[in-house]
């Protein structure tokens, strides 16, 4: 059989007929479909860049459009690497965890003080002997592409957890860190690394005859057999250049925080799919193109940074890129009988491509219309559902957390807006849907650009140091609230001392037992603020010596899976006797569990903050105590010292700026107290 591609491709030269535009008809039309999708996205970048620069002209700044690449540069890695294994007719759901796997042993290797090329070398080979081993399950042990990744994603993400429990790589020298901060001509590295990348992989998969192979791969195994294409080969080599590229990524984002986030990566396989699907490839393999990948990833950060920058909710930014993965989904359709009857019905006009395109980018047009409209309509309000006044001075201030839609920061929202309202200003509660420091420093990042009068941050590692510091160098005040980032410039830190809130709540639980029994403890591995609380506890616990720590569980953050671990816990450990938390989902999971378990009373829990459904368990009797936070007054304190500083209403000389004193108390204690089953019911919300 003949392997010379070119000799059965209608296209000659070109695409196959396999290729990312398959379908009826001459090859030069193929092409056309193909340009014509990628105009269409790329116009719909412009249209979406210009609306929202007339919404907010700083959006069209350079600072603007440079935070948007730098924000892209990392999930543009993987989603290079993911088209290629698309349109080979599979995917890989785990370049997250090869992304922070990467990013460890390169952490590892510079702590041994070795050269930073070897440590980066190692990295990229951990990556690629992540996508060796997921190519080797699918391709020779026939495991099916979904269950692999799913695998090699949870093996590789808890080996990283089991690597960094008690510490994690820091303090990276200088050479390494210029990988993500060194700029050429005014452009960061990570920018044209991603550029000469996307590139280079652009025309390696439009005109080399190996990689064009992955189309016809993807569309018919068993044709491309037929025609001699070495199709196992071809399938190990696009899962290697997808753990490569991951890997790359990791270690880009360990020298952009200055240490190894075990958490990073978490959900980047799903933004990176839904770009690589936004930019016209197909689940069903044998379609798509990088540039239109890195098109539809460039689309999806135009839009949810357009949407900061107009101050849409993060609740609402999700549903319009929601929206776009939909309709990009439709035009994917388009070429089956369903989708041809729901795309003529939609987008009827002549039956023009150019006009159905223009209709589908007005379409997305509308809706982010519509997602700045709704939220605009009315004012943010309080727990108690009164609303924030409209903003008098001009002023816009931001809080950047993370896991920005758990109920535990329902509180430090309410103080945030509540100040906001009292002092004319606006302000807005905004961070990554989960537990992501880089996603953070992207936040940060965005600010800069939109050149907001203060923020606060609340970091979950002392990683997005680089990114406070860049903020502050720019003229921005930072004021840290409810965790901190002490290696950085913050001007200060208002918060619960999270060492001492630990140690009360290890005292509470070894009251609780009488001194003796085994007990778990519940956290976030990886969160500085967290491990401090840890630390506290179990300094608590070591005054009782009948008391034994016998596992540390991670909840990820998650009541569900914070359930999942304590139920497999008490099933192990029969006669465990008590669970301490350091964050509001370890409690609540905990005490799931125990009900489920019947052991209501003879397990104690001391839980971590007051969401409402700790309190329902602490009035239930499930659990016992809760270590409450001042989360309330924490962002409340905070926007009025960075309102204070900005309008120079703290006079502690002339000019401290030129002094290079700042008047700010470094760290503000709020305190830890106990929420009991006496005093719950003044905790509720109305």
């Amino acid at each position: 059989m003949p392997s010379d591609v070119s000799s059965v491709a209608p296209g000659g030269a070109g695409f196959p007929a396999a290729g990312p535009a398959s379908g009826t008809g001459r090859p030069g039309q193929r092409r056309t479909k193909v340009r014509v999708r990628e105009l269409g996205i790329l116009v719909s970048v412009v249209l979406g860049a210009v609306i929202f620069g007339a919404l907010n002209p700083r959006f069209l700044s350079t600072e603007s459009a440079m935070a948007i690449l730098l924000g892209a540069s990392t999930d543009g890695l993987m989603v290079v690497g993911m088209t290629i294994v698309i349109v080979c007719g599979a995917f890989d759901l785990s370049v997250g965890s090869t992304m922070a796997a990467g990013a460890l042993v390169s952490g590892l290797l510079l702590s041994r003080g070795l050269p930073v090329w070897l440590c980066v070398g190692g990295g990229i080979l951990t990556g690629a002997s992540v996508g060796f081993v997921n190519g080797f399950s699918i391709t020779k042990l026939r495991v099916n592409p979904f269950i692999t990744t799913l695998g090699t994603m949870s093996i590789v993400r808890g080996l990283v957890l089991v690597a960094t429990k008690t510490s994690y790589p820091t303090g990276f020298p200088e050479g390494f860190q210029q990988i993500a901060w060194r700029q050429v001509l005014g452009i960061p590295v990570p920018v044209l690394i991603l550029a000469a990348v996307t590139l280079a992989a652009d025309l390696a998969l439009r005109h080399l005859r190996y990689l064009r192979q992955v189309y016809f791969v993807g569309s018919s195994e068993t044709a491309a057999t037929l025609t001699g294409i070495p199709v196992a080969a071809v399938k190990m080599s696009a899962f290697i250049v997808t753990g490569i590229l991951a890997a790359a990524a990791g270690i880009i984002v360990a020298a952009r925080g200055n240490g190894v986030d075990p958490n990073e990566g978490v959900g980047a396989e799903l933004r990176v799919i839904s770009a690589v699907i936004v930019g016209g490839a197909s689940l069903s393999g044998g379609k798509g193109t990088i540039l239109g990948s890195f098109l539809g990833l460039l689309l999806m950060q135009v839009i949810t940074t357009g949407l900061i920058f107009v101050n849409v909710p993060p609740e609402a930014q999700h549903v319009a890129v929601g929206l776009v993965l939909i309709l990009a989904a439709i035009i994917d359709q388009a070429g089956t009988s369903f989708g041809k009857s729901l795309f003529s019905i939609v987008t009827r006009t002549r039956s023009k491509k150019v006009e159905r395109a223009i209709n589908v980018i007005l379409a997305i047009i509308i809706i982010v219309i519509l997602a700045w409209r709704l939220p605009a309509g009315k004012a943010p309000a309080g727990p108690s559902g009164r609303e924030a006044a409209p903003p008098a001075s001009g002023q816009t201030y931001v809080a950047i957390a993370a896991a920005v839609g758990a109920p535990y920061w329902i509180d430090s929202r309410a103080g945030l807006l509540d100040k906001a309202r009292e002092l004319g200003v606006t302000a807005s509660f905004v961070g990554p849907p989960t537990v992501d420091v880089n996603a953070q420093m992207d936040y940060v990042t965005k600010m800069i650009a939109q050149k907001v009068d203060g923020i606060i941050m609340i970091p979950m590692s002392d990683a997005v140091t680089p990114a406070i510091d860049k903020a502050i160098e720019s003229g921005i005040p930072v004021v840290c609230a409810d965790a901190d980032a002490p290696s950085s410039k913050r001007y200060s830190f208002v918060g619960t001392g999270n060492f001492n809130a630990g140690f009360q709540g290890g005292t509470e639980l070894a009251r609780l037992l009488d001194g003796k029994g085994k007990v778990a403890i519940i956290t976030i591995p990886g969160a500085a603020h967290l491990q401090q609380r840890v630390q506290g506890y179990l300094e608590a616990l070591k005054l009782h010596p009948g008391i034994q720590v016998v596992a540390t569980l991670n909840d990820q953050g998650s009541a569900t899976e914070s359930q999942k671990a304590c139920r497999a816990l008490l099933q192990a450990q029969d006669d465990l006797a008590g669970f301490g938390c350091v964050d509001a989902g370890g409690g609540q999971g905990a005490a799931v569990a125990v009900k489920e378990a019947g052991k209501t009373g003879k397990v104690k829990i001391v839980a971590m903050d007051r969401d409402r459904a700790t309190l329902n368990f602490i009035e239930e009797g499930i659990i016992d105590e809760s270590v409450a936070q001042r989360t309330y007054t924490m962002t409340y304190l905070a926007l009025q010292m960075l309102y204070d500083l900005r309008n120079g209403h703290i006079k502690l000389v002339d000019d401290w700026r030129e002094l290079g004193i700042h008047p700010l108390p470094p760290n503000v204690d709020t305190g830890s107290f106990l929420i009991t089953r006496q005093n719950v019911r003044s905790f509720y919300h109305e």
